[in-house]
């Protein structure tokens, strides 16, 4: 692992619009943005900080890491990788990203937590929501997992979104499971792959080089409006169907039985750990022996994705939320919206997002449609 500790930006940070401050938000942008560009374009477009006036707003900026792809041109991104067709490839360029993305968000993290804690019963990191889109979706999630978080390592944050990402290391997590969830996957994996073939990995990379200030999070102009989204939730008692006017490929993504969560008490304890103990060894974290040191597999999770996104398929998305909820047993709400592209639909997505957190965890929301 490389030893050189890169240096991050000052993030963007917005306060509440209120005197009352009851959540903080911490959302990652996608590689080659920044925190600044990304963060004004989506308080301004989603109108959020009139519909949320209790929230602070926190938006980090990635460190200028060498592009491997890009023939070592430097960008912002949260940690290198090889293809968005097959994130599974190469990865050991991720790890030093990662674990040095996860502690610098562990440090964020504890320090906001710090702010919010008050004399309530709920700590501040219970007050605490981690998002981000595309790359900071995966450097999040991963994070997230890890755990780590406080001083006692064990601290849970209230809720996690993510939009068009994907799980690193998605694939070797998947080869832990004992059932044929994995053999299924690749046999999706190679489908997408197929799907896929007539775009090379520079060409879907290079729109990211800072000549041109482009970066995967850059929405996708020629995606078409939503006529049919897909929503399933799985870890709740009621769990949303599938509309019956989906595509053949989205109608077969298998909602994992919503009584999954249900069984988390009772399901088999090794391969979870196993699993988690995975990702806290590539994020040069101590192992852990129970589940009792899980709580982040407690933490609600939202995440949205495009069908038609043509950088970060929606299988990919479809992937990290079949783990997520049927092998770490997490409760997670899976989105698609139809025919839209590689970005965070407005107002669709963002909405379902609030709405999300308001039933997870009291987010106070505003009606600022007036």
């Amino acid at each position: 692992m490389n030893g050189k500790k890169k240096p991050y930006f000052i993030p963007l940070t917005v306060e509440p619009s209120s005197s009352q401050h009851t959540h903080t938000f911490i959302i990652l942008h996608g590689r080659g943005s920044n925190g600044e560009r990304f963060g004004r374009e989506l308080l301004d477009s989603a109108n959020l900080p009139a519909r949320l006036p209790t929230v602070k707003f926190v938006f980090p900026t990635a460190s200028k890491r060498r592009s491997t792809v890009l023939k070592k041109i430097p960008i912002n991104q949260w940690f290198d990788n090889y293809s968005l067709d097959d994130p599974n490839q190469r990865t050991d360029l991720q790890v030093d990203g990662l674990m040095e993305t996860a502690a610098f968000l562990r440090e964020l993290i504890n320090s906001e937590a710090q702010i919010l804690s008050d004399d309530s019963t709920q700590t501040g990191y219970r007050r605490i929501v981690l998002g981000g889109l595309s790359q900071g979706c995966a450097a999040g999630i991963f994070t997230l997992l890890g755990g780590g978080i406080g001083e006692s390592g064990n601290e849970r944050l209230g809720a996690f979104f993510g939009m068009s990402g994907w799980l690193p290391f998605e694939r070797q997590l998947n080869s832990m499971t004992n059932d044929k969830e994995g053999e299924e996957e690749d046999a999706e994996e190679e489908n997408d792959q197929n799907h896929k073939e007539s775009v090379s990995d520079e060409e879907d990379e290079s729109d990211d080089s800072e000549s041109s200030d482009d970066d995967e999070d850059e929405e996708d102009d020629n995606h078409s409006e939503s006529e049919t989204d897909i929503v399933v939730s799985f870890g709740d008692a009621e769990s949303d169907a599938f509309s019956a006017n989906i595509e053949d490929e989205l109608a077969a993504f298998d909602p994992f039985q919503s009584e999954a969560h249900e069984d988390f008490e009772r399901a088999p304890r090794s391969g979870i750990v196993d699993t988690i103990n995975h990702v806290r060894d590539l994020l040069d974290l101590t192992s852990i022996s129970s589940t009792e040191s899980l709580p982040a597999l407690k933490t609600p999770v939202f995440l949205g994705h495009g069908s038609a996104d043509p950088k970060v398929s929606v299988h990919l998305g479809e992937k990290m939320a079949r783990l997520l909820s049927k092998k770490l047993k997490m409760n997670v709400t899976w989105k698609a919206y139809e025919g839209f592209g590689h970005w965070y639909k407005v107002p669709d997505e963002i909405d379902d997002v609030l709405d999300f957190l308001s039933e997870k965890i009291g987010l106070p929301i505003v009606d600022a449609s007036s």
